[in-house]
């Protein structure tokens, strides 16, 4: 499982250089709260837009390195951010704060040079919840861009509790069905076909504050992006969602292709100058 999702990862780290622009930033290691973070500030002499990045169940500061490489050239900030996997923070995904997401956007929002009315997040598979998580309850996330994205909350990786907490409370979350002999796919899958348990944890999209696109894998092998997606859609479309919602998506594996990967890196760029 936490192979898989690094695939997308590492094709983002091995098209960087070929896909990336000359760009005046530099990389500021970042003190505050707790953070395990690096700010990719670009040179401006107005403030700078700016976005808060991070993986999924890989852990550390690999996608915000990613992130930072591939958004901060087009001039906007990007916050890396290590959520666990780094050394004062959790070690596993589990029981994860929403404060410390939270003290992330507090961060930048205090910034000299960014600009507190325009921050975004980035993020994809298991980082898409906190990413859902982030912008449903903070408004100061003004855009969203997730890829193969879950519509509702999980356990973590390795207990059998949710991976998110919020005010010392588990957030609603749903576990793997069946055992561990079952395909990931199924398991996945097979949770979600319980409509009580996915009703109680289903993020709260229409409080989202901000445009939000959506990239999915129609042969997804990890969890059911593309159909998620959709369902997020068709959600937003009846509860008449004041912002676009744009959906991507690719006949592709979890972690797409190193044929994709100029497109969705392109798609995310623009999506992040046009909406912040």
């Amino acid at each position: 499982m936490r192979k898989i999702f690094t695939i997308l990862l590492l094709s983002q780290l091995l098209l960087t250089k070929a896909f990336a622009k000359e760009a005046d930033y530099h990389i500021e290691k970042v003190q505050y709260q707790n953070l395990v973070a690096e700010l990719y500030l670009p040179k401006a002499q107005n403030k700078l837009a700016a976005v808060i990045a991070f993986g999924g169940s890989e852990g550390g500061l690999s996608a915000g390195k990613a992130n930072g490489e591939m958004i901060a050239p087009h001039g906007v900030a990007v916050l890396g951010l290590a959520f666990f996997d780094a050394p004062g923070i959790a070690k596993t995904l589990d029981q994860i704060p929403l404060e410390y997401f939270i003290h992330a956007i507090d961060y930048l929002a205090s910034h000299p040079k960014i600009d507190a009315n325009r921050i975004g997040v980035v993020s994809g598979s298991r980082g898409s919840e906190a990413a859902f998580l982030m912008a449903t309850h903070d408004k100061r996330i003004k855009s969203v861009v997730v890829t193969t994205p879950s519509k509702v909350a999980w356990n973590g990786l390795t207990q059998a509790k949710s991976a998110w907490t919020y005010q010392g409370k588990d957030i609603p979350a749903l576990g793997l069905a069946l055992d561990g002999n079952a395909k990931l796919l199924e398991r996945f899958s097979v949770s979600l076909q319980s409509k009580k348990k996915v009703a109680r944890s289903l993020f709260k999209f229409e409080q989202m504050n901000g445009p939000l696109l959506m990239i999915s894998a129609q042969h997804d092998q990890v969890w059911p992006s593309y159909q998620m997606a959709k369902d997020i859609e068709q959600y937003l479309t009846e509860k008449e969602f004041a912002y676009p919602v744009k959906h991507d998506t690719y006949a592709t594996g979890h972690g797409f292709s190193q044929q994709t990967a100029p497109k969705i890196k392109q798609s995310i760029a623009q999506h992040i100058v046009k909406t912040l």
